[in-house]
């Protein structure tokens, strides 16, 4: 045992040990009276070692403890106390007698240290130290029961009953000194009766010390007393038996009202019973009128259901007449009541019943009333539609279908009730009703559309007529420009006009047949119902649940409109292809004219947004392939036999195309696809000039190919002021810089070849060989003689001849009046100026101490290329 020091009390208890038990347990006591229940103002009348409880052994030392309070009003407490490892004590559970409701000894002949407790809805098992602890603390649990709970006593299962009221009957004489140590310490005096003591005290003018002479003066006074009651009892002896024969009397008197009373009690008992059973009957015959009502209510309908199919209703389906509106009304009605026989309430309770059988044999009929409304509906579809392809209409108009859904309105309930009792039949109607449709419309939409797209050329006739023809220098240029700004103004009038007679016409057609589809073929009548019974039983219908049945809604009647209209898309395509046919940049507006519908709102139930989304994206996809034409276009040079390029068709093609889209899409709110267009159309025309530069056939410069159509580049994207080409504008100067670095590198060594080539092998002799540069004049071959020659071979009058080469030829690689020439020009200049200093510098280094310059002067430079400026 571990816990504490009183470990050796949870050992069961032998007869030999009993005594050196009990002290332990004394001593237990008195602990735990002081720490636990002394503060509380409550006394432990009796204690149980718990060895187990409920079958478990218990780890630390565990105590059932009865106990109660000191003051008024009594109450009589038990409580689980466990012991803790630091020799202390605490209460666990605490329980009201008044919640015990069974204790159970086991074997009432068998001493036995277990018994059960019933507190609560729980049954405790406990297992005591000894069968004499249990019988002790039952004993006392016993006899306060009958104390203080005389009414709700527990019940005491297996214990010799007598034997407890006798035991808890007795008061002992005499304690043994432990208990009377545990009585003392159990009962202190408490504050109250300490105070009434004292007064006690002052009434007799005594003090604390002068107790004996108060207990002795006590002591007296009941003497007297008792004196005093001897002789009152004496004297009133006469009385006393005069009293006792009234009492005798009186008790005579109370047995004859007893019996009297407990006659009434028996014929009162036999009232009450004959009323309880007058009662009984009453309810039952209430309970028999009940049920025959409702059974008789429940044959009334049985025989109604039976005979709600009359003989009338079955021959109205016999000769049925659909080209009537009063037959088919009346076989609407009769094929109500077969549903409502088949369907109602009793269908299934009497599928087993001969009556409900014989009825429903003689409703064969059915089969061959289904038959003929699908043969009347097939014959009917194919008129309707062949009816509407006679009538004239305007050439730019769709026909519409009012006519046809009127005539086939009045058969909307007859097909409501094929998809409720035939689905089968129901669905074939629905695709012969799609499959005849399918081929009307195919037919009115190839009308529409051919007389639409005939009227496309008619509408942009003018647009060869705008066309002028300049000079042959011009020729190319011009063409370029009126491809992309010809019947501009033309197209932006007519093109909407005719997106919005696409759209209306559309728009019309589509939502009337979607509306009379959903209702003649009653679609989604079911998931309505289905919806309407299940927010009626969960009491609400959520909006996901809502959204739900919507979404299943919309793709069954996008299902049947897409079958319907399944060549509409094929329409739509070819009208996209035949406005861009005759001019592509048609394209622009069209995409234009969508973006901005497309932010309008749209209704998603309705199958034309589905098919302004088609358009939308065919419109997007004519808007790729066009761009990537254009891209195709500026990226590709063809040159055939051998010319100078000058710029390049293609910028001036490309400065068109931005204006022309810019025009077009002046306030629009979508650009993203356009800047993307501009970028890719911006790098096919680089790829261009890259392409020209390289081309075999070209009798310019690689690197003057590139600097002039870069500079118009960087001119054309200044002049437009495109914001998302800004870096492409950077770019293209940067390009056209480095390109004319590199042809001024290329040509700037003609004019002074000799000299160049001279210190080119002075600069490659000295890093190859390692010689000093004050030393190379020690060479043979670069010897202050062999300078003096190389120098002499270029005088002034030579160096301003092959300047005058030099422009010359520039002026022959550049374009006529290029605003380039004199920007090369002055970098020739500055590059010439350069090469006369470098030179300079190397004749001071490699040939210090002599008076060799070269014959032209930086003056003489800027005034030789100052003088073939003026003269060109």
């Amino acid at each position: 045992m571990t816990g504490n020091g009183y470990g050796e009390a949870r050992t069961l208890v032998t007869p030999s040990n009993w005594a050196v038990f009990q002290r332990q347990m004394s001593a237990i006591r008195k602990i735990i009276q002081r720490q636990l229940f002394q503060k509380d103002d409550e006394r432990i009348q009796a204690i149980v070692n718990v060895n187990k409880l409920d079958g478990k052994k218990k780890k630390n030392q565990t105590l059932l403890c009865l106990a109660v309070t000191i003051e008024h009003p009594i109450a009589v407490r038990l409580y689980f106390v466990k012991g803790e490892k630091d020799d202390t004590f605490k209460k666990k559970d605490r329980f009201n007698l008044r919640e015990v409701r069974e204790i159970d000894g086991i074997n009432p002949k068998k001493p036995s240290p277990e018994f059960h407790m019933t507190i609560g809805d729980r049954q405790y098992v406990i297992l005591a130290g000894s069968a004499e602890e249990k019988d002790d603390f039952i004993r006392e649990l016993y006899k306060l029961s009958c104390q203080y709970l005389p009414v709700q006593m527990p019940d005491f299962c297996n214990f010799s009953l007598p034997q407890l009221e006798a035991e808890a009957s007795i008061i002992p004489i005499e304690l043994p000194e432990h208990d009377i140590a545990m009585a003392s310490d159990y009962q202190p005096v408490s504050a109250k009766e300490d105070a009434d003591f004292r007064k006690l005290i002052e009434r007799a003018n005594l003090t604390i010390g002068d107790a004996h002479a108060f207990a002795e003066m006590l002591t007296e006074q009941l003497q007297s007393l008792d004196g005093a009651n001897i002789n009152s009892m004496m004297d009133s002896e006469n009385s006393v038996n005069q009293l006792l024969s009234s009492i005798d009397a009186a008790l005579t008197g109370v047995e004859s009202v007893e019996k009297e009373l407990d006659n009434c009690d028996d014929i009162l008992a036999f009232v009450r019973n004959s009323i309880e059973l007058i009662e009984e009957k009453d309810s039952l015959s209430v309970v028999e009128r009940k049920n025959k009502a409702r059974l008789n209510e429940e044959i009334i309908s049985f025989v109604n259901s039976l005979q709600e199919v009359t003989d009338a209703h079955i021959e109205t389906l016999k000769q049925a007449n659909f080209s009537n509106p009063e037959s088919v009304q009346r076989c609407t009605d009769a094929a109500r009541a077969v549903a409502h026989f088949w369907h109602g309430r009793f269908a299934k309770p009497m599928l087993q019943m001969k009556a409900y059988q014989d009825r429903n044999d003689e409703l064969a009929a059915i089969d061959v009333f289904v038959d003929r409304l699908m043969s009347h509906l097939s014959a009917l579809f194919s008129n309707l539609n062949d009816l509407s392809l006679d009538h004239e209409w305007h050439e730019l108009c769709i026909p519409k279908q009012s006519q046809r859904f009127r005539a086939l309105s009045p058969l909307s309930d007859l097909i409501n009730w094929l998809k409720t009792n035939r689905p089968k039949a129901c669905n074939l109607v629905l695709q012969k009703y799609i499959d005849s449709t399918n081929l009307l419309y195919k037919r009115l939409f190839d009308n529409f559309f051919d007389t639409l797209i005939s009227k496309v050329p008619k509408a942009m006739g003018t647009e060869k007529k705008s066309k002028t023809s300049d000079s042959a220098n011009t020729s190319l240029r011009s063409d370029n420009q009126s491809f992309m700004s010809t019947s501009s103004e033309i197209d932006t009038e007519v093109l909407p006009q005719l997106i919005e007679t696409v759209l209306a016409e559309l728009s019309a057609v589509i939502d009337a047949e979607q509306k009379f589809v959903v209702r003649f073929f009653h679609i989604n009548s079911e998931l309505l119902a289905q919806f309407d019974t299940t927010s009626t039983g969960s009491g609400d219908s959520s909006s996901l649940g809502g959204r739900s049945m919507e979404k299943h809604m919309n793709e069954q009647v996008r299902h049947v409109m897409g079958n319907l209209f399944d060549s509409l898309n094929i329409h739509l395509d070819s009208f996209c292809r035949a406005v861009c046919r005759h001019n592509p940049s048609n394209v622009l507006l069209l995409f234009v004219i969508m973006s901005k519908k497309v932010l309008l709102p749209q209704d998603p139930s309705s199958y034309f947004s589905i098919t302004f989304g088609s358009l939308v994206v065919l419109i997007k996809r004519q808007f790729d392939a066009f761009i990537q034409m254009e891209c195709g276009q500026y990226s590709e040079v063809r040159i055939v036999k051998k010319t100078r390029i000058g710029t390049l068709p293609s910028i001036a093609r490309f400065a068109g195309f931005v204006r022309r889209a810019e025009t077009i899409f002046e306030n629009a709110e979508r650009r993203t696809d356009l800047e993307k267009a501009y970028f890719n159309l911006c790098r096919a025309v680089c790829d261009g000039i890259q392409k020209a530069a390289a081309n075999p056939y070209s009798k310019s410069p690689s690197s003057v190919v590139k600097f002039e159509n870069y500079h118009e580049l960087y001119l054309t994207l200044s002049e437009l002021k495109i914001s998302c080409l800004d870096q492409q504008r950077k770019d293209a100067k940067a390009l056209k810089e480095e390109h004319i670095d590199a042809y001024v590198k290329e040509f700037m060594g003609r004019p002074l070849k000799e000299i160049q080539t001279f210190f080119d092998n002075v600069n490659n002799f000295i890093e190859m060989r390692g010689i000093r540069p004050e030393e190379i004049s020690y060479q043979q071959q670069f010897s202050r003689m062999e300078l003096k020659k190389v120098i002499s071979q270029h005088p002034g009058k030579e160096v301003k001849k092959g300047l005058e080469q030099l422009y010359k030829k520039i002026e022959k690689n550049l374009v006529a009046n290029s605003s380039l020439l004199q920007v090369v020009w002055r970098d020739m200049q500055e590059q010439f100026i350069k090469q006369i200093a470098e030179y300079n510098k190397l004749i001071l280094t490699c040939y210090p101490g002599i008076k060799i310059e070269l014959e032209v002067s930086t003056d003489n430079v800027l005034q030789f290329f100052s003088e073939i400026a003026q003269q060109h």
